[in-house]
Protein backbone atom coordinates (compact mmCIF):
# COMPACT_ATOMS: atom_id res chain seq x y z
CA UNK A 1 0.00 0.00 0.00
CA UNK A 2 2.62 2.50 1.21
CA UNK A 3 4.49 1.85 -2.29
CA UNK A 4 1.24 2.66 -4.33
CA UNK A 5 1.14 5.67 -2.72
CA UNK A 6 4.45 6.81 -3.19
CA UNK A 7 4.13 6.03 -6.91
CA UNK A 8 0.82 7.54 -7.31
CA UNK A 9 2.75 10.82 -5.86
CA UNK A 10 5.47 10.44 -7.65
CA UNK A 11 3.09 10.18 -10.85
CA UNK A 12 1.58 13.29 -9.58
CA UNK A 13 4.73 15.51 -9.33
CA UNK A 14 5.99 14.21 -12.72
CA UNK A 15 3.04 15.61 -14.42
CA UNK A 16 2.52 18.48 -12.77
CA UNK A 17 6.23 19.23 -13.84
CA UNK A 18 6.15 17.93 -17.31
CA UNK A 19 2.60 20.22 -17.74
CA UNK A 20 4.49 23.10 -16.79
CA UNK A 21 7.35 22.30 -19.50
CA UNK A 22 4.64 21.82 -21.95
CA UNK A 23 3.44 25.04 -21.82
CA UNK A 24 6.56 26.59 -21.58
CA UNK A 25 7.36 24.66 -25.16
CA UNK A 26 4.05 25.84 -26.17
CA UNK A 27 4.76 29.63 -25.63
CA UNK A 28 7.33 28.87 -27.85
CA UNK A 29 5.57 28.65 -30.99
CA UNK A 30 4.37 31.96 -30.33
CA UNK A 31 6.12 35.28 -32.09
CA UNK A 32 7.27 38.05 -29.71
CA UNK A 33 6.05 41.60 -30.40
CA UNK A 34 8.57 43.79 -31.55
CA UNK A 35 9.46 47.22 -30.47
CA UNK A 36 10.95 49.56 -33.14
CA UNK A 37 11.44 53.38 -32.06
CA UNK A 38 12.40 55.09 -30.54
CA UNK A 39 15.28 53.36 -28.41
CA UNK A 40 18.33 51.35 -28.45
CA UNK A 41 19.24 48.24 -26.71
CA UNK A 42 21.54 49.11 -24.59
CA UNK A 43 21.41 52.75 -22.43
CA UNK A 44 21.24 55.63 -22.87
CA UNK A 45 19.90 54.64 -26.19
CA UNK A 46 18.31 57.22 -28.61
CA UNK A 47 18.00 61.17 -27.54
CA UNK A 48 14.83 62.24 -28.36
CA UNK A 49 13.88 66.26 -28.55
CA UNK A 50 10.13 66.17 -27.78
CA UNK A 51 8.71 65.08 -24.35
CA UNK A 52 5.53 63.24 -25.87
CA UNK A 53 7.20 60.95 -28.95
CA UNK A 54 5.31 58.32 -30.64
CA UNK A 55 6.77 54.45 -29.35
CA UNK A 56 6.49 52.54 -32.78
CA UNK A 57 6.33 48.70 -31.99
CA UNK A 58 4.70 45.52 -34.02
CA UNK A 59 2.62 43.06 -31.59
CA UNK A 60 1.13 39.75 -31.92
CA UNK A 61 -1.52 38.24 -30.83
CA UNK A 62 -5.17 39.67 -29.54
CA UNK A 63 -4.50 41.34 -26.38
CA UNK A 64 -0.81 43.51 -25.99
CA UNK A 65 -0.40 46.35 -23.36
CA UNK A 66 2.85 48.71 -23.41
CA UNK A 67 5.02 49.37 -20.55
CA UNK A 68 7.22 52.52 -20.22
CA UNK A 69 9.95 52.97 -17.10
CA UNK A 70 11.97 55.34 -16.10
CA UNK A 71 15.60 54.09 -15.20
CA UNK A 72 16.68 54.95 -11.57
CA UNK A 73 19.94 54.01 -9.55
CA UNK A 74 17.74 53.57 -6.59
CA UNK A 75 14.23 52.82 -6.28
CA UNK A 76 11.81 55.54 -5.95
CA UNK A 77 8.60 55.01 -4.45
CA UNK A 78 7.74 53.03 -0.97
CA UNK A 79 6.15 50.04 -3.01
CA UNK A 80 9.41 50.08 -5.30
CA UNK A 81 11.13 49.72 -2.28
CA UNK A 82 9.67 47.04 -0.56
CA UNK A 83 8.81 44.82 -4.13
CA UNK A 84 12.40 45.36 -5.54
CA UNK A 85 10.12 46.08 -8.80
CA UNK A 86 9.84 49.60 -10.71
CA UNK A 87 6.77 50.79 -11.42
CA UNK A 88 5.76 51.94 -14.70
CA UNK A 89 5.41 55.40 -15.76
CA UNK A 90 2.93 54.27 -18.67
CA UNK A 91 1.10 51.02 -18.96
CA UNK A 92 -1.67 51.21 -21.98
CA UNK A 93 -3.39 48.67 -23.55
CA UNK A 94 -2.72 48.76 -27.30
CA UNK A 95 -5.01 48.30 -30.42
CA UNK A 96 -2.57 49.69 -33.00
CA UNK A 97 1.01 49.89 -33.90
CA UNK A 98 1.93 52.86 -32.33
CA UNK A 99 1.35 54.76 -29.03
CA UNK A 100 2.08 58.69 -28.75
CA UNK A 101 3.10 59.45 -25.36
CA UNK A 102 0.97 61.84 -23.50
CA UNK A 103 2.48 65.02 -22.05
CA UNK A 104 3.47 65.10 -18.12
CA UNK A 105 5.04 61.49 -18.44
CA UNK A 106 8.29 62.45 -19.56
CA UNK A 107 10.81 64.72 -18.56
CA UNK A 108 14.31 66.86 -19.69
CA UNK A 109 16.89 64.84 -19.28
CA UNK A 110 15.90 61.72 -17.94
CA UNK A 111 16.27 58.40 -19.50
CA UNK A 112 13.48 55.54 -19.98
CA UNK A 113 12.53 52.23 -20.68
CA UNK A 114 9.95 50.45 -22.64
CA UNK A 115 8.73 47.29 -23.97
CA UNK A 116 5.73 45.52 -25.58
CA UNK A 117 3.79 42.81 -24.10
CA UNK A 118 1.75 40.22 -26.12
CA UNK A 119 -0.59 37.99 -24.56
CA UNK A 120 -1.63 34.59 -26.95
CA UNK A 121 -4.79 32.69 -26.33
CA UNK A 122 -6.25 35.12 -22.97
CA UNK A 123 -7.48 33.27 -20.10
CA UNK A 124 -7.00 29.72 -21.85
CA UNK A 125 -5.16 26.78 -20.05
CA UNK A 126 -3.14 27.18 -23.28
CA UNK A 127 -1.94 31.59 -22.69
CA UNK A 128 1.35 32.51 -23.70
CA UNK A 129 2.63 35.65 -22.86
CA UNK A 130 5.99 36.75 -24.95
CA UNK A 131 7.78 39.83 -24.66
CA UNK A 132 9.73 42.03 -26.69
CA UNK A 133 13.46 43.32 -25.78
CA UNK A 134 13.84 46.49 -23.61
CA UNK A 135 14.19 49.64 -25.89
CA UNK A 136 16.26 52.62 -23.80
CA UNK A 137 16.11 56.53 -24.86
CA UNK A 138 16.64 59.33 -22.98
CA UNK A 139 14.70 62.61 -23.45
CA UNK A 140 16.87 65.84 -24.28
CA UNK A 141 17.96 68.14 -21.35
CA UNK A 142 15.68 71.03 -21.18
CA UNK A 143 17.41 73.95 -23.15
CA UNK A 144 16.64 76.96 -20.78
Amino acid sequence: MRRAIISFFVLIVFLTATSGLALAAWADYFTAPEGLEPGGLEAPGQIVNILTPELKFVTVGPLSYIYLFQVEDVPVTLAEQFSNKPIPVLMAKVNSSSLQIPSGILFPGKSYYWYVLSIHNPGTKSEAIKSSPKLYFATAQDSK
